[in-house]
Formats: structure tokens, C-alpha cells, sequence
């Protein structure tokens, strides 16, 4: 945790940009702070975070919006990893 996060009180992502994921379900996730796109396919997607790689393997996977911050994945998910570098 950045210790000017920690002295201040706010959550370690505010100002370290780390990438998040948020699942809802096994149809749909939403990832905040994701750098590109690396791979998209039906059955994996790949985006490259500040400091992992997040994998989304699953089946009629989809890109359902992309935005410079947030990435929105819908379909039938059946794992999600993240991949520290």
C-alpha cells in the first residue's frame, strides 16, 4: 500500500491505479484501470492492468463496452485470473 494512501485513509487503488475486477455472477464482470486490450476471442479475454495481466477464459464471451478506464465483459464466465508480471 502506498503510504500516502495509508496516511490518508483511502483505498491502495485511488493512487497506485491498480486494475479492478468485479464479477457479477458468472455473466458479467467489469474491469477499472486496465491498460489495452491484449487478446479477445469467444472463449478468452486478456487485458493488460499497471501491474497484472487479468484472463477471463469462458464460452460467447463478449467486450460489451470498452472506455479508457473500464472494460465491461459479458457471457458465460468460467474463470477469471490475474497473472502478476
Amino acid at each position: 500500500m502506498n503510504p500516502i494512501s495509508k496516511k490518508m485513509g483511502l483505498q491502495p487503488d485511488i493512487l497506485d491505479g491498480a486494475t479492478i475486477v468485479k464479477a457479477y455472477g458468472d455473466e458479467y464482470a467489469i474491469i477499472e484501470n486496465y491498460k489495452s486490450i491484449i487478446e479477445y476471442t469467444e472463449e478468452i479475454v486478456k487485458l493488460q492492468g499497471k501491474h497484472v495481466k487479468v484472463v477471463i477464459n469462458g464460452s460467447c464471451l463478449c467486450i460489451e463496452s470498452f472506455e479508457p478506464d473500464e472494460c465491461r465483459v459479458f457471457g458465460k464466465i468460467n474463470q477469471i485470473c490475474l497473472v502478476r508480471f
